[in-house]
Order: structure tokens, then C-alpha cells, then sequence
């Protein structure tokens, strides 16, 4: 995929997130594409992926992503960098928090420049709360 390609897809999914146009999210993706947010989440498939983004908008509010390609290991891989800021449902019922996220996303597109598959590293984070802390410390006591 060419540049101007990449760069295209790219806003149309931020608009897609920040609107949370269920819509135009299912047109960016072929319908075998697998969409993992991280690593260690069972994938969701191509024909789930209208009632995934649906589920997701319920979830979140006031959502704002800002990405920057780091790189193109192949014609039809592209390798970028997002942060984001969220209004997203907290775990008490009926409360929500502002979070901000950071991550990394592995692209792979079809002929057609549909994204045959999306892999996700990703981190969230309250806002105004303490930095999360290591579970082990390697400073003396």
C-alpha cells in the first residue's frame, strides 16, 4: 500500500472510533480479518465485528485518538503508534472515568487496502490516578 493509502485508512478509523460509526469501521475490514486489541484476548471475527463496535460505543464516550506510523515492514504491513483519551464506563455500574491510552498496532491489508488483520499491543490508564505499580521491586530495602 502507498503512503496517501495508509494515511487514508488511518482517518477514516480514528473517525470511525471517535464517531463510533459502527458503519464505516466494518467497511475498513475484510469480513475473515481478526481484530485483537492485545495479545492475550481471544480475537473478535470479521462478521462480529458491527455488534462489537456497537457493544464498544456503549462503553465509551468523548473518545479521541491520535496515531503516527513508525514504519512499513512489507507492501501490505504497516506498523503505528497511537495515544488516546476516553470517557469509558467504570467498574461500578453507572460510573464513568476518563482514561488515557497508549498502544501499538500491527496492520496487515488485502489487494483491495482492507485490513485483513489487526494486532494490538494497548495499555489504558485513569486519569489523575497513580502511575500503576511493579508487582516486584529490585531496590534494597
Amino acid at each position: 500500500m502507498k503512503t496517501e493509502q495508509i494515511s487514508k485508512w488511518i482517518a477514516d478509523f480514528k473517525h470511525s472510533w471517535e464517531t463510533q460509526d459502527a458503519g464505516q469501521f466494518v467497511s475498513l475490514f475484510t469480513e475473515n480479518c481478526e481484530y485483537r486489541d492485545t495479545p492475550f484476548m481471544e480475537p473478535v471475527l470479521g462478521p462480529e465485528f458491527r455488534a462489537f463496535w456497537e457493544a464498544l460505543a456503549k462503553r465509551q464516550q468523548e473518545n479521541h485518538i491520535d496515531f503516527q506510523i513508525c514504519g512499513q515492514p512489507s507492501p501490505n504491513r504497516v506498523i503505528a503508534t497511537w495515544q488516546a483519551t476516553t470517557r469509558a464506563a467504570a467498574a461500578v455500574p453507572g460510573t464513568w472515568e476518563h482514561r488515557e491510552g497508549n498502544g501499538v498496532v500491527l496492520l496487515t491489508f488485502d489487494d483491495s487496502g482492507r485490513c485483513s488483520d489487526f494486532f494490538e499491543w494497548q495499555h489504558w490508564h485513569v486519569i489523575g490516578t497513580p502511575l500503576d505499580r511493579r508487582a516486584f521491586t529490585w531496590k534494597a530495602s
